[in-house]
Formats: structure tokens, C-alpha cells, sequence
């Protein structure tokens, strides 16, 4: 279906629906957001805001009535949710099935696993028993995580040694987990696609990511890796899209092997927080190719302009970041957050230009 104009509504009102909504009025459409937080950085572009509950059925079923189409911006959405908002006649292209598979970390690898592209192996893990016999197969080193929830290196446990497994042991809960064999890796990769409720693909450059205490760090486009491996990674990524009949936005974060090989790591079907250079780098954001995906316009593949780099600025970083005299080149995007939190994502720096490695050097220099 295309939809020239109207009202997009979104589930979520963090930094992504901000962005979101800024690409849709760009674009010419109205907005409207679905958050409970009433300090929520959404509010303050989006047309309406809904302070409401993500599951608050008359919420839901009032933006089944006011809008053309509905997207997401974070991955928790609920089932109950979507099927309220289709029953009571919502227009929501994605659906249920990106948000059932990457919502499981184990139904997530299988259905990779299915379409023949690989993952670290994994073992399901249920208590301290299966924790044991998950351990003796897949071995040391390996990382334990909770298969649902958890971000940003919440909800993981690294066991590298026996007291490790016992400490670990002693955390866990009556829950489900996965235990993955840690990839002893060169880099981690990540590459963005939008699929379109026509058909059409938009695949995003590859790019390089650093990460610190789980949280990303810095994000560098292109990434610093052959183009074979990035045509590869670029094919992947297509493929997963297609053999798992997504539409909208998939995010998929990888591992180049030091043995050569590509593994995936996570996919989220949102924008991505290592795409945001794509608000300045690229003739296209993420957020544009979002909007159009999901409205049923063609898509290409975005052209990558300057060559660019990302820094997150996290709550201890603000108050260094906004004394520094940024350059031309240099675009500050704060996302107008309450308390600057330490580890809390207040915002992002990108830079472009001709040299990358200069570009790194001045993002970490930054940092500091």
C-alpha cells in the first residue's frame, strides 16, 4: 500500500521514535507517539503524544482510528498490543513475526541457523544442570544470556574459567537462557536494511563497531575490511531479510571471525544505534528509509557521502562534549533527555571527511 500522506504513528517516544517523527514530517506526514513517559525526547517533535501505557487498549485502538500506518521503535512491543491494533482496523505492515523471532534469543539464531547463515553455537539453559552440560559442549570461553530482554550488556555473564561457570551459577534465576561459544573475532560488523511493503530493498554501507562495557562506543562507515567481506555481509543481511519475510527496518550486528568466517551475532527490527551516522554520512538516514519502507515507496540502496564516524555521547560524557568547539565537520545530535545518567545514551556526535582514520582519532580524542 502506498501512502503519500497522512499520520504515522509510533510504539515508543525514546531517542529512535524522535527521530522517526523528525524524518516523517520532513517527509510531509503528521505523527503520533505511543509513550508512557510523559518527559519522553519524542514529545517535543511529534504532533500528538499519547501518555499511555504500550499495551492501554484505548490508546491503541485510538491510533488504529487516527493513523494510516503504524511502525515501532524498540523490539518489546507486545503481541496483545499489535492484535488490538488490528482488530480494531490499524494498518501495522510489519506485524508480529519480526518482533516474535528477534524478541528470543534462541528463536532468533534457529531461524538464521534455518535459512543457512551462521551464528556462534548455542545451547539452551534452563538451570544448573543444563548450564553443566551446555558448558562441556560448547566449551571456555562462552557467554551466558538471558534469551529474552537485556541490552547493552545487561542480562550476560562472560564465563571464561570453572569458578566463572560456579560464580554464574549462583545468579541465576528461574528463567530461560542461552549459552553461545564466544567468536574469537577481528571486528564486529554491522549493516542495516529496509524492506519495503512493495518488495523493494534498501541495503546500508557496512560498518565497524566498537564497543565499551557492552555499550557501543564508536561506529565507523565504511568499515575497515575488504569489499569482499562487505558485499558478502551486504548479501546476508538481504537474505535474512527475505527468508524471514521481514518488512520495515532489520539491524543485524556480526562477527568477522579471525578464521575468516562471518557469524550473526543479534538483528533488531528498529533503527539502530550504529546507523546514526547515516544522518549525516549518507544522501538517506535509516530514519528516511524506515518512513518510506513502511509507507510502500520503492527503495534503493543510500549512498554513502563522507566517510564517517560516530561517537555516543553517554550521560558522563555531556557536559565535556557541550564545552568542546566542534568543527565544521562535526554534528552534535543531542536527543533532549532528562538526567544525564552515567551509561545512559544522551546523544551522538558525527563526524565526515576524507581521512577515517583521522576521523577515529579526533571521535577518541573527544571521548576522553
Amino acid at each position: 500500500m502506498l501512502i503519500e500522506k497522512g499520520t504515522i504513528a509510533i510504539l515508543g517516544g525514546g531517542q529512535l521514535g524522535k527521530m522517526l517523527c523528525e524524518s516523517a514530517k520532513k517527509q510531509g506526514y503528521k505523527t503520533m507517539v505511543l509513550e508512557p513517559s510523559p518527559s519522553s525526547c519524542a514529545r517535543f517533535v511529534a504532533d500528538q503524544h499519547l501518555v499511555k501505557a504500550y499495551d492501554d487498549k484505548d490508546a491503541l485502538i485510538e491510533i488504529a482510528n487516527k493513523s494510516d500506518v503504524v511502525t515501532y521503535e524498540f523490539e518489546n512491543v507486545t503481541a496483545e498490543a499489535i492484535n488490538i491494533l488490528e482488530e480494531n482496523g490499524g494498518y501495522i505492515p510489519q506485524g508480529i513475526r519480526p518482533l516474535y523471532i528477534s524478541q528470543h534469543r534462541i528463536r532468533e539464531k534457529s531461524s538464521i541457523n534455518k535459512l543457512g547463515i551462521k551464528t556462534a553455537k548455542f545451547c539452551e539453559v534452563l538451570n544448573e544442570k543444563d548450564l553443566d552440560k551446555a558448558i562441556d559442549e560448547i566449551g571456555y570461553p562462552a557467554i551466558l544470556k538471558t534469551s529474552m530482554g537485556g541490552y547493552d550488556g545487561k542480562g550476560q555473564w562472560v564465563i571464561r574459567t570453572k569458578e566463572d561457570l560456579e560464580k554464574t551459577k549462583k545468579e541465576l534465576e528461574d528463567r530461560e537462557y542461552i549459552l553461545e561459544q564466544m567468536v574469537d573475532f577481528r571486528c564486529e560488523l554491522s549493516c542495516i536494511g529496509v524492506k519495503s511493503t512493495d518488495g523493494s530493498i534498501g541495503i546500508f554501507p557496512v560498518v565497524e563497531n566498537i564497543h565499551k562495557k557492552g555499550i557501543l562506543h564508536i561506529t565507523i562507515a565504511p568499515a575497515r575490511v575488504d569489499e569482499k567481506i562487505q558485499q558478502k555481509i551486504r548479501e546476508i543481511t538481504k537474505k535474512i531479510i527475505d527468508g524471514l519475510d521481514f518488512v520495515g527496518p532489520l539491524a543485524i550486528e556480526y562477527f568477522y571471525g579471525k578464521d575468516g568466517e562471518i557469524y550473526v551475532n543479534e538483528m533488531a527490527p528498529r533503527p539502530h544505534n550504529s546507523a546514526h551516522y547515516t544522518l549525516d554520512g549518507c544522501d538517506k538516514s535509516q530514519f528516511d528509509l524506515h518512513i518510506e519502507g513502511i509507507c510502500g515507496r520503492k527503495l534503493e540502496d543510500p549512498k554513502l557521502l563522507h566517510k564517517s564516524v560516530m561517537l555516543n555521547i553517554l550521560g558522563q560524557d555531556v557536559e565535556r562534549i557541550e564545552k568542546a568547539t566542534l568543527k565544521d565537520n562535526e554534528f552534535l545530535h543531542m536527543y533532549n533527555k532528562g538526567e544525564a545518567k552515567v551509561d545512559r545514551k544522551m546523544g551522538h556526535l558525527n563526524l565526515i571527511g576524507d581521512d577515517l582514520e583521522a576521523l577515529i582519532k579526533r571521535a577518541e580524542e573527544l571521548s576522553k
